[in-house]
């Protein structure tokens, strides 16, 4: 028997629930449990805001299907990782947030960054709990690491009261749980699996929506084999991409809105009719489409639109499910002259943006830039997109190979995830290249972090698309007054690169940008270039505007 403190009963756990990195801002109290998981060789990403911290843990809970860990002092340092925990709860990403409070014995006395840290934190996550005893610290960490990952997943946080931290107990007093397993995968009722190819079989029109759902469990080969066997055109979301290849035969995504519209049947694996995907309802959609819907959450099932068939199970299992199904169901369309339509219309869509691509106009846009991009990473490269229009733009230049190898802010629309996206991603695979394309109004919210990345020796590439306003359809409503929305057209980014101990590169041409791509990510450190862009840039024009409710905002 010997004594144990709190702080080393949080160290023992992390480690022994198998956690490998923590994203940390070190502070009063926490200091004990950073050095100590230091010590126990887990590796610790140290970060300049705490916002940072839980947006980088997310991101690789993402990209390794696993529960991302961040650490935070107490306050207002825990208040700073709402955004984050916000974030991920929107996304149905995991992600444990631990955070030092307050001692109990001076609570409601005033003490120094006295909060309410759990309630402000319940609303916005899936658990939110302050450890109340030294001795139950192990399992109150193993039940939030499964409580990440039941079901839909989602953000937990545990509130580590000082005491909690500093104070000791006999290590026999202890309970010590068996490590979290892997989350359950669940699968379908198998009559409704039937169900759903029968509805399958009668479509004129069928269309296969991918989601990120899909990309967390994990589903691309059953993915692959149920489309390589039905022939049914797809598209995917933003970060379903790379589920499927880019130029299979039957990705239709460059014909999106005719294919949402003209679909009488959509399958829908792992995403949801949320605003991404306008809710599902006409004008985007059919008056009357067929929808069956996987999704592992139960309650998700029919959300703003009625399913004909709901497959409540894990993506991975549920497609397996559907593939096996096909044996005794058989479904195959073939080319058809819906799919014929499709790629006719896919066709347009590339032609009316090959201008703009190599568009040699100065200052550049969106796509001259995203091309030049495109053209230079090779297929295994990360991607993180961050801001309104990089983000949207750059998903329709920039193809992705690789499942889980895009990620962007998602349904929160939360700008600034950017920099501790790529972070994570360059934790995550450090062998790979990683590029950030991110708005200057996007990178102002993190920016500072790219010092992290030097310091790490983290080499991502930041391409800083340097338009000097916030976002172009506010200016309409500015009228009489200096534009609160525009920002200084010469910040120069790639100097404050250079001045963190990165490497910085300036552009302003379009026949500069791929020399200094290239000299970027041969520099082998964290990189940044700052490219000086159109200030009235934007996407080509759609038939439904991206964000136009009442002329401007609408879905």
């Amino acid at each position: 028997m010997a004594e144990i403190t709190g702080a080393q009963l949080v160290v023992d756990s992390l480690k022994r629930e198998g956690i490998d990195t923590c994203y940390v801002l070190p502070g009063d109290p926490v200091g004990p449990i950073v050095n100590g998981i230091a010590e126990a060789g887990i590796k610790v990403i140290s970060v300049r805001n705490e916002q940072a911290a839980a947006m980088a843990a997310q991101a690789h809970s993402y990209f390794t299907r696993s529960v991302g860990v961040c650490i935070a002092a107490s306050g207002v340092a825990q208040t700073n990782t709402l955004t984050g925990i916000a974030n991920a709860q929107a996304n149905c990403w995991p992600l444990l947030v631990i955070a030092g409070s307050a001692e109990l014995r001076r609570r409601n006395m005033g003490d120094f960054q006295e909060m309410a840290q759990v309630e402000s934190t319940a609303p916005l996550s899936k658990w939110a709990y302050a450890v109340e005893s030294i001795e139950r610290i192990p399992t109150l960490i193993n039940f939030a690491l499964k409580t990440a990952t039941a079901g839909r997943p989602g953000p937990v946080y545990l509130d580590l009261p000082a005491e909690m931290i500093s104070g000791s107990v006999d290590d026999a007093d202890v309970p010590i749980p068996e490590p979290a397993p892997e989350p359950a995968r669940p699968l379908a009722e198998p009559q409704k699996i039937e169900q759903a190819l029968q509805v399958l079989s009668e479509a004129e029109n069928p269309l296969l929506i991918v989601g990120k759902g899909a990309a967390w469990s994990w589903a691309e080969d059953e993915l692959r084999q149920f489309v390589d066997k039905t022939q049914i055109p797809f598209l995917t979301s933003p970060m379903g991409s790379g589920m499927l290849p880019p130029d299979h035969p039957m990705n239709v995504s460059s014909a999106r809105t005719q294919a949402l519209q003209g679909a009488d049947t959509v399958l829908l694996v792992g995403a949801r009719l949320n605003w991404i995907f306008h809710f599902g309802q006409p004008p985007r959609f059919a008056e009357n489409y067929k929808l069956i819907q996987v999704d592992i959450e139960p309650a998700e099932i029919g959300t703003n639109h009625a399913a004909e068939v709901g497959l409540v199970g894990d993506a991975k299992m549920v497609m397996g499910q559907l593939v096996d199904g096909l044996d005794s169901n058989p479904v195959a369309y073939g080319e058809t002259p819906w799919l014929a339509g499709l790629k006719e219309k896919a066709a347009q869509n590339a032609a009316s943006i090959a201008p703009m691509l190599n568009s040699e106009a100065v200052p550049m846009g969106y796509y001259r830039i995203l091309k030049e991009i495109r053209d230079y990473l090779p297929k295994d490269a990360m991607v993180v997109a961050d801001g309104a229009s990089t983000m949207d733009i750059s998903r329709q230049v920039v193809d992705i190979w690789n499942p889980r190898h895009r990620i962007d802010a998602g349904i929160a629309g939360c700008v600034g995830t950017g920099v501790p996206f790529s972070l994570a991603a360059k934790v995550v695979y450090p062998d790979k290249p990683v590029v950030c394309l991110q708005g200057d109004w996007a990178f102002g919210f993190n920016g500072m972090d790219i010092e992290t990345a030097a310091r790490f020796n983290l080499a991502v590439v930041w391409v800083v698309f340097q338009n000097a306003n916030i976002d172009k359809w506010v200016r309409t409503y500015v009228e009489g007054a200096e534009d609160p929305n525009d920002f200084k057209p010469d910040v120069r980014f790639d100097l404050m690169m250079e001045a963190l101990g990165g490497h910085g590169e300036y552009v302003d041409k379009p026949d500069d940008l791929r020399p200094a791509l290239e000299r970027a990510f041969n520099s082998g450190k964290a990189s940044l270039v700052n490219v000086i862009m159109n200030p009235g840039a934007g996407r080509r024009e759609q038939q439904f505007a991206w964000l136009a409710r009442e002329g401007r905002m609408g879905y």
